[in-house]
């Protein structure tokens, strides 16, 4: 009898064991456990702090995140002091930042603590890709045709914005592409004064986003080449620089899937969890799937796309691949003298 007690509490023991091992389950998933910064890289009002307090507003909106996300700008070096700030949040989740192309090329121009970012932080999404119009005053160019006699016989005048940024270096990578005279480049503050400047006739032409454009389309403005491999939507009407034989080494390096246009998307800090990185991977998702989201890209003539974040860590290698390549082999910029080699 004493035998039996003992196998039966025996027993017991194991079952508990087991209840509470199965009752446990695998770990909680990740959830943020208090505010997230959004480390913005411009002033309020700038390209990546719209971005940034649009995506913010739809969290809001639709109770995505059980935390605030909250704005912090931090403005300079081209993004650098957003960048370091990042970077030295190793291992914390509560951080994140919006991507576009400054972040690779800063890097490569400056000594900071970021070199390349598909390694040195944490891509987690990437959702959009805004791609580059070779975008002329109707009164001076009508078809790209037009625009290739033109440029080959003598200098035009491109205008771009800021310096060693991705407008310039898309307009030199084109200048080798179409083989025309050297551009004579002008720096501008922002899109919108890029737009006016070719809209006012102060400049031939400019590689610019279609939303930059719109403003001034068709009096004053109008897209005469695509650098993709279809014709974009919202142009039909517009060649893409394949159908017109531009199908040389530098085809790719203008193409919207594997060049240099301006891109979109979320990184994080390094060394953080996986699973913080699924649970962003989600939030971002469910942000891109939004009917707010696909309005804006809509009405921007942009291109949608979503990356999660292993995938979005390949498109920023082959990236910042071109980048150098471009900047450093075809423009002749120095760039920093610690550059790890690929």
């Amino acid at each position: 009898m004493a035998t039996m007690v003992g196998r039966l509490s025996l027993i017991g023991v194991l079952a508990g064991l087991i209840f509470l091992a199965l009752g446990s389950g695998p770990a909680a998933a990740w959830e943020p456990q208090r505010p997230i910064d959004f480390v913005i890289q411009t002033s309020p009002g700038g390209g990546s702090d719209v971005y940034a307090r649009f995506w913010i507003g739809i969290i809001e909106k639709y109770k995505l995140s059980p935390v605030p996300v909250v704005p912090v700008n931090m403005p300079g070096g081209a993004g650098a002091v957003a960048l370091a700030h990042l970077h030295s949040k190793k291992g914390d989740p509560h951080y994140i930042s919006p991507t576009l192309n400054s972040v690779i090329t800063t890097p490569l121009l400056q000594k900071i603590p970021v070199m390349y970012l598909s390694e040195d932080l944490t891509p987690i999404a990437k959702l959009m890709m805004d791609p580059f119009l070779l975008v002329v005053h109707p009164d001076n160019f009508k078809t790209i045709e037009e625009f290739l006699a033109a440029c080959r016989e003598r200098r035009l005048t491109a205008v771009g914005t800021g310096s060693k940024q991705e407008d310039e270096i898309q307009i030199f990578a084109m200048q080798h592409a179409f083989k025309c005279q050297p551009f004579r480049y002008v720096p501008e503050k922002g899109g919108g004064d890029v737009a006016k400047s070719v809209a006012g006739k102060h400049a031939d032409f400019n590689v610019n986003q279609p939303s930059e454009m719109l403003p001034h389309y068709p009096a004053r403005l109008i897209p005469i080449l695509a650098f993709q491999k279809e014709r974009p939507k919202a142009f039909p009407e517009v060649p893409t620089h394949w159908e017109k034989g531009i199908n040389s080494q530098w085809a790719a390096l203008l193409d919207l899937e594997t060049g240099l246009h301006q891109m979109r998307g979320i990184i994080g800090p390094p060394d953080i969890p996986k699973d913080a990185v699924a649970w962003y991977e989600q939030l971002f998702r469910k942000v891109f799937e939004t009917q707010e989201w696909q309005d804006f890209m809509k009405k921007g003539a942009m291109q949608p796309v979503f990356m999660n974040g292993e995938q979005y860590k390949k498109f920023l290698i082959m990236f910042e691949n071109n980048h150098v390549k471009v900047m450093r082999d075809v423009i002749g910029w120095k760039l920093r003298d610690d550059l790890k080699p690929r």
